[in-house]
């Protein structure tokens, strides 16, 4: 008897989804919220598309002016300064390099302010570069010096001292500028972000 009751209330149920068409419709509820589902999807990424190209379009006309575009290339070139600075003065703190390579990566330093030179036009920045290429010079001098050549570490000590007077320094002289380059490669070491 009990399988007669089954039976029966599957035939009302398959007979009440086929007099109302249910299985149409739930293909047709299945097929219309996929479409939702991919016509969202792709006025998402649309959306986000047109949305960046304007933000884009809106961020490459911020430096439209010359002002503007020099200000950027002054930054960029204190920025690769700074990077090279302190690569350099971790370098200088590590024993495993010699005098050529710390020779290699003193040059870096230089290279990177005679390009921030070309590129500056603000007084207070090439001030800036010039002390730099001051220190960079003292930190030459005192390479040389370890490495027992005298004559090259004079000479650019004797750089190191008219840049900085160049720069506006009171007090360029060899002690000073020595006591000035260590404290300066410890700092500039222990700030370099890639150092652990």
């Amino acid at each position: 008897m009990s399988s007669d009751v089954v039976k029966s209330a599957a035939a009302r149920t398959k007979g009440s989804v086929d007099q109302f068409g249910g299985e149409r419709v739930l293909k047709r509820a299945a097929f219309f919220g996929l479409l939702f589902l991919v016509g969202a999807g792709i006025g998402s990424y649309a959306g986000w598309e047109l949305g960046s190209l304007f933000e884009s379009t809106r961020e490459f006309q911020a430096f439209r002016t010359a002002e503007e575009k020099a200000f950027l290339r002054t930054y960029e070139s204190m920025a690769s300064l700074w990077i090279v600075n302190m690569r350099s003065a971790t370098i200088l703190q590590d024993p495993k390099y010699g005098s050529e390579g710390r020779r290699e990566d003193l040059n870096l330093v230089l290279d990177a302010a005679q390009k921030g030179r070309t590129q500056a036009t603000d007084p207070a920045v090439l001030t800036l570069i010039d002390v730099e290429t001051g220190i960079t010079y003292a930190r030459l001098g005192m390479v040389e010096e370890a490495a027992g050549n005298l004559p090259a570490s004079q000479t650019w000590m004797q750089k190191a001292q008219t840049a900085l007077k160049q720069a506006g320094w009171k007090n360029y002289s060899e002690p000073h500028l020595r006591e000035i380059v260590q404290a300066r490669n410890l700092q500039d070491s222990c700030d370099c972000p890639g150092k652990k």
